[in-house]
């Protein structure tokens, strides 16, 4: 399961909390559904705006060693069935920039007890994504897809970026399982001029319990 909150902040100002629930599960490599969406704020210029995103994984572990032993950076993929998306290497675009922070992501075992799938998934690591406008050309991202170890989660909506402005979205993961895991995001919108605009974050490293 997945989901998304959003808050918006301006000096002095605080909008009200807009909430999105999307439905997902990991363990099935099924055809995704339609994009989910968000509801618009008004544009305003260096706006930074925050998402909360809670993701879960509830497929069973990879076979393969655990802890931080297994080898980096991720190969390729596993197999999934035809339409669902497959992470691709981390990308750049002259019009968007992404920091993952912290990263690597130290293990948590914080509960969420506010999500149903992550209430029987104890183990959890948190972190932000920070997306960030290098131009002053507005970009309208349609939806962002989710990986956890190369597997596609889910697909949740998407949100604007302003000009020279800043998205952050605070992420939770649950899993069954505390051994070394690995996240990415995909966004995919265009900008104001009806160009495609697509990047992938870098690769992040969930570490597994009692590492450091």
């Amino acid at each position: 399961m997945s989901l998304t909150t959003r808050k918006s902040l301006v000096p002095a100002m605080l909008l009200s909390l807009i909430a999105l629930v999307a439905v997902s599960c990991a363990s099935e490599q099924r055809s995704p559904t339609s994009p989910s969406g968000l509801s618009q704020v008004s544009g305003i210029n260096n706006l930074v705006e925050e998402y909360w995103v809670t993701l879960a994984d509830e497929a069973p572990p990879p076979p393969g060693p655990g802890g931080n032993t297994g080898s980096w950076p991720p190969g390729p993929p596993p197999a999934a069935l035809p339409g669902v998306p497959v992470p691709t290497p981390p990308s750049t675009h002259p019009r968007v920039s992404i920091r993952i922070d912290p990263e690597p992501v130290l293990y948590s075992g914080a509960p969420i007890t506010d999500v149903a799938s992550c209430r029987i998934l104890p183990h959890t690591w948190f972190y932000d994504v920070l997306i960030h406008g290098e131009t002053g050309v507005r970009v309208n991202f349609s939806e962002r897809e989710n990986f956890f170890e190369g597997r596609f989660v889910s697909r949740s909506g998407g949100f604007e970026l302003g000009p020279n402005g800043t998205v952050i979205l605070h992420v939770r993961w649950c899993s069954g399982y505390p051994k070394f895991h690995y996240t990415q995001h995909r966004l995919k919108g265009t900008d104001e001029y009806g160009e495609k605009v697509e990047i992938s974050s870098p690769w992040i490293r969930l570490y597994a319990a009692g590492t450091n």
